[in-house]
């Protein structure tokens, strides 16, 4: 939406908020001052349907002046240095560790962080020569990130081959129990050992990381050359993505009288009106803002243009369905009703059919197409309450743990760029480690792309897609000013879909599965 001076007041006379998170903020309130109609020629009927919240553009700004969501190709940094910053190509892990946290602070992104750090299992286990002395520097590594980049949208990526580094790292998310950076496993059951398996799956259940990615299922849409950055987000390495454009599905549903007006009427057309806006912002990032043209990253080959896409997402797909539910005069909810899965799939496969027939600008990396995406929730409106994260489940309305895999997993095919189920487990799957790991094997066999599981009774969790300390969540609620912003997100998501309140999974509930 577009901002005020008043918003500039109200963040400069905060109490709540550090001063580089003033700063963050009052940067995404100047790139909102401007009239999108008037800057990326928005029609007055696109931007209708963004003030009545139909579409969310996640307060992105108008101004763009940088791409939402960059994946540098952090091997560039290992084989030839970096010129820009004066850094040669490293010769030990000293000197690796030392300039990947430098290049990190050169890395902009819509959090004015680095969203991405790279395979670093892959970049690092070149330079493991003693495990022991390693395994300090790397805890101390990752601790660093943690206090210099307080934003868990911050993600690396480790797997799917056991590696010295890899183990180390683990060892160190586990005992520093912090929520930066983010972590996944690209996961694949050919390539990566049991023993590397159960690992993750352990720090998975103690500290919610690292999700399990299917490698071999995102390798095929996207290629070898991807990664997860920010809650879940597949997309292609050394480019990323402009922008992120969510469809809120409950709010759409909820004007429509019944599934066909909402299917072959109102949908189309707001999906439409959304996917024209990206194409307007794609222009004026691509040809005016000077990026590509500038930015050392381009320059010395991190990222390149051509990798770039773009995403169009999705939220409320079970406030949509349960709506026309009650509108065809059935008493079932999302999850748990056949015809629910019947008009969830119909709206699934139009939205699929309407974004497969537009060409997108400037992503000629993926087909010249925008990706689907199952995004994770946010509280930027009254709205957001009514609009349950991507295709889950509302809190409180779970199935068994068996029906849920089986219900989930055929959505998980419309997004290429990323979705993802949560489950939390009791604690005695710590002593079941195997049982974990074959429980997302079976999640990945029935169509999985993306899976976490984690202790309900834990301080670090598991939002959506990102993590946060429940206790800084309650310090914020108090008032107080924390380090991470995502605690923000974290805590206005829990207010509006439960989020910490997940069905627990015993063991009585796993072993039906």
């Amino acid at each position: 939406m577009q901002s005020t001076i008043q918003d500039i007041l109200a963040t400069v006379k905060s109490d709540a908020l550090t001063c580089q998170q003033k700063l963050m903020i009052l940067g995404n309130i100047a790139e909102r001052l401007i009239d999108p109609r008037e800057l990326l020629d928005y029609t007055d009927e696109e931007w209708q349907y963004i003030e009545n919240q139909m579409i969310c553009d996640l307060n992105e700004g108008y101004a763009i002046y940088r791409p939402r969501y960059i994946l540098p190709d952090y091997d560039v940094y290992i084989k030839n240095g970096c010129q820009f910053l004066d850094l040669p190509a490293p010769k030990d892990l000293d000197e690796a560790l030392d300039g990947l946290l430098i290049l990190y602070s050169h890395v902009p992104s819509i959090t004015t962080y680095p969203v991405y750090i790279g395979r670093l299992d892959v970049l690092l286990d070149p330079f493991i020569t003693d495990e022991q002395q390693d395994y300090v520097k790397i805890k101390r590594f990752l601790n660093h990130i943690d206090k210099t980049i307080p934003d868990s949208f911050c993600h690396a990526n480790i797997g799917p081959y056991d590696t010295k580094a890899g183990r180390l790292i683990l060892q160190a998310v586990i005992e520093l129990e912090n929520p930066t950076p983010n972590m996944t496993i690209r996961y694949d059951k050919k390539k990566t050992s049991s023993a590397f398996a159960e690992l993750a799956a352990k720090a998975c259940l103690l500290v919610s990381k690292p999700s399990f990615a299917n490698d071999a299922y995102y390798i095929s849409d996207l290629g070898e050359q991807y990664g997860i950055a920010s809650c879940y987000n597949a997309l292609p390495e050394c480019g990323g993505a402009y922008t992120l454009t969510r469809l809120r599905l409950g709010t759409i549903a909820r004007a429509c009288q019944s599934t066909d007006e909402m299917v072959n009427h109102l949908l189309p057309k707001v999906a439409k009106l959304a996917l024209s806006t990206m194409d307007k912002r794609h222009k004026f990032l691509v040809e005016e803002s000077n990026f590509f043209n500038t930015d050392f990253l381009v320059k010395e080959g991190f990222i390149k243009a051509d990798n770039f896409t773009s995403m169009i997402a999705i939220v409320g797909l079970a406030d949509a369905t349960n709506h026309l539910l009650q509108q065809e005069g059935i008493q079932e909810t999302f999850g748990q009703s056949a015809r629910g899965e019947e008009i969830a799939t119909a709206i699934m496969d139009k939205l699929q059919e309407i974004n497969d027939a537009h060409q997108g600008l400037y992503v000629a990396r993926t087909n010249n197409r925008y990706l689907l995406h199952a995004q994770v929730g946010a509280s930027n409106h009254a709205e957001d309450r009514q609009n349950t994260p991507a295709h889950r489940i509302r809190v409180g309305e779970e199935p068994t743990l068996l029906a849920h895999l089986k219900q989930s997993a055929p959505y998980h095919k419309y997004f290429p760029s990323g979705t993802g189920d949560l489950f939390a487990f009791d604690q005695t799957y710590t002593e079941h480690l195997d049982a974990v790991v074959d429980i997302i094997d079976g999640a990945f066999a029935l169509g999985y792309r993306y899976i976490t599981t984690y202790l309900k009774n834990t301080d670090l969790i598991r939002v959506t897609g990102y993590l946060v300390k429940k206790s800084e969540v309650e310090r914020f609620r108090k008032g107080e000013a924390v380090l991470r912003d995502t605690t923000w997100y974290g805590s206005g998501t829990d207010d509006c879909a439960k989020v910490f309140d997940r069905q627990l999974r015993d063991e009585q509930d796993v072993k039906a599965a």
